[in-house]
């Protein structure tokens, strides 16, 4: 996975929250574009209303879902 392909998702006019699932299976939910920093090799990501973060490597990300596509877990 490269920014380009997550970068489009965070400029949409509306935003609509997306979940990033990882080579180890591991998902987030994306609901905050704000809390989102694109970097050069990886993503950080901090979540709303809390002092958690991940930091995410492009090559680490296996799959992003976007609305209508998102699977309950």
């Amino acid at each position: 996975m490269k920014r380009e392909t997550i970068e489009p998702l965070t400029l949409r006019e509306e935003f609509r929250p997306f979940r990033i699932i990882t080579s180890a299976g591991v998902a987030y939910d994306i609901t905050d574009p704000g809390g989102l920093a694109l970097g050069k090799t990886e993503l950080f990501y901090f979540f709303p209303r809390s002092d958690r973060s991940i930091h995410i490597p492009y090559n680490h990300i296996a799959t992003i879902e976007e609305p209508g596509t998102i699977r309950k877990r």
